[in-house]
């Protein structure tokens, strides 16, 4: 092969692979939602941003929804390129916006639960003393804060004229501050084992000598997603699957863990698939029948 040959080869493998070369976004935003205190979120966020936009060299911003559905109509609007959902905002996001499963957070396993909880000196015994009661969700979109609760409550033919009072709080952090202070009678919250009885209003009261009462516990619920909307995906898959495994490696790092356990969960991050989110689908079906 001839000098001049040689060099239209390596232009023509040069140029091939340039065609076939990814390109890099201009930026990259992540989406939250108001899950717990909201002083932790900016901070891990921030944390979180900054490490993802060194390894990078990409700017990456942070999107922190005013509530649930909120995080759907910015994945919608490609205002947020990933987002850490709830199981429930999943299953209401796909309506609205292809997204990409790619992982899921984990407390002490794979799954979590929901639960009813009240202050520990309550007169409430039973799910049956909850009639005339004020009770307080998390949002409409929650999965443990609203979803899970309210279809149990059905079943056992509450509705919401039951109760003397119902309302949202907006986070877990502030349905158990609401129980804390006496605000409400009962609380939805996640419940991280239900072995231990470890769950929201432990991680979140305000007094360490507050004491509560779980009245009831869930099935398991697939933990919380980390979701990328499918057009990004398909746009810059290497950086998606790279940018996965970096989320992995800083919850991994015991370090780095600490400072982002209210993101991204106590435990390890778990590669994750659509599927495994149908049990929350099929609930989701009862509750709107």
């Amino acid at each position: 092969m001839t000098n001049l040959k040689r060099l239209l080869v390596a232009s023509i493998l040069f140029l091939t692979a340039s065609a076939f070369a990814e390109a890099t976004p201009k930026s990259i935003t992540l989406g939250l939602i108001p899950g717990g205190h909201p002083e932790s979120i900016k901070a891990e966020s921030k944390i979180i941003a900054e490490q993802l936009q060194k390894k990078f060299n990409v700017p990456v911003n942070i999107y922190i929804s005013k509530n649930y559905a909120g995080l759907t109509t910015a994945l919608k609007n490609k205002k947020v390129d990933y987002a850490f959902l709830t199981a429930l905002s999943l299953v209401e996001a796909e309506k609205e916006v292809p997204v990409k499963v790619l992982l899921k957070k984990t407390y002490n396993g794979p799954y979590y639960f929901s639960g009813l909880v009240v202050r520990a000196d309550s007169k409430i015994k039973s799910v049956k003393d909850l009639k005339g009661k004020s009770i307080v969700f998390v949002d409409p979109q929650s999965t443990s804060g609203y979803l899970y609760p309210q279809v149990y409550l059905r079943k056992n033919n509450f509705t919401d004229q039951s109760f003397k009072s119902v309302s949202f709080s907006g986070s877990h952090a502030a349905s158990v501050e609401k129980l804390e202070n006496k605000e409400v009678d009962v609380a939805a919250v996640f419940v991280d084992d239900e072995k231990t009885n470890d769950g929201a209003w432990e991680r979140f009261k305000k007094d360490p000598k507050s004491k509560f009462r779980l009245l009831w516990v869930s099935d398991p619920i697939p933990n919380d997603p980390i979701v990328v909307r499918q057009d990004f995906y398909d746009q810059y898959p290497k950086l998606t699957h790279e940018l996965m495994y970096e989320l992995i490696e800083m919850q991994s790092d015991a370090g780095t863990k600490k400072l982002i356990s209210e993101i991204m969960g106590k435990g390890e991050l778990m590669p994750a698939t659509s599927k495994q989110y149908d049990p929350v689908r099929e609930v989701n079906k009862v509750f709107n029948k």
